[in-house]
């Protein structure tokens, strides 16, 4: 008579695949980290695979169990940051209905980022951030604003594309500043206030606007 095996208890295999998954999980993003901080202090062409490896603590081999080059890295990367600041600005934008403040507090939470984090705001700054990352999420998210604000009769622009790059390049301006050590104390308000006025707010209601305090993260973000 023939013995037959019991079937592996399905349980185990669940259990042995959610290990292997999670532990996957934890080495992609020990080298996202790792690649932060040499891309932010170094910049990327400066910046080796093996580098990165060194500093998620894993053999250089393993790197391309989980990205192609450093490119594939760097796409996922900015892909995650600038999907983490759209979801932190939208909690924030929700609870406010004017548009003008929307703009206000966008501005004001990306320069508020860039004191609190410098190697987020260097990574940005270094990298130049590719125009298709960029523009997929925190820049499409800034022209929905503008656009917002102009069929409300809130902002007053020549060419809103200009207007919209004229006020990317300023916030630019503004995180360098405040990473050089040359920045205001108030550098996001006012910041905020150049903006408004810039698209078209009277001089007194920007001012007031950019000095509203900044709504609060109102919940977690939903897991994905």
């Amino acid at each position: 008579m023939a013995v037959q095996n019991p079937p592996m208890a399905s349980g185990t295999t669940r259990a042995s695949e959610g290990r292997v998954q999670r532990r996957k999980a934890r080495t992609r993003a020990a080298l996202l980290s790792a690649a932060r901080q040499l891309f932010a202090s170094r910049g990327m062409e400066q910046t080796t695979i093996a580098e990165i490896a060194e500093g998620a603590d894993v053999a250089t081999g393993s790197f391309y169990n989980y990205f192609a080059t450093k490119e594939q890295l760097l796409e996922a990367l900015l892909e995650e940051e600038l999907a983490t600041q759209r979801e932190l600005l939208r909690r924030r934008q929700e609870q406010v209905e004017d548009p003008a403040e929307k703009i206000s507090i966008a501005h004001r939470h990306l320069v508020l980022v860039a004191k609190a984090d410098p190697d987020w705001a260097w990574l940005i700054l270094r990298l130049d951030v590719p125009y298709r990352a960029a523009w997929a999420t925190l820049g499409q998210a800034a022209s929905d604003d503008l656009r917002e604000g102009l069929q409300a009769g809130r902002f007053q622009v020549a060419n809103p594309d200009l207007a919209l790059s004229a006020s990317g390049g300023a916030l630019f301006a503004v995180i360098h500043e405040e990473l050089t050590g040359e920045g205001s104390p108030e550098a996001d308000s006012e910041h905020a206030e150049g903006i408004l006025r810039s698209f078209g707010v009277a001089p007194a209601e920007a001012a007031e606007i950019a000095r509203r305090p900044l709504p609060a993260f109102d919940a977690e973000p939903e897991a994905p």
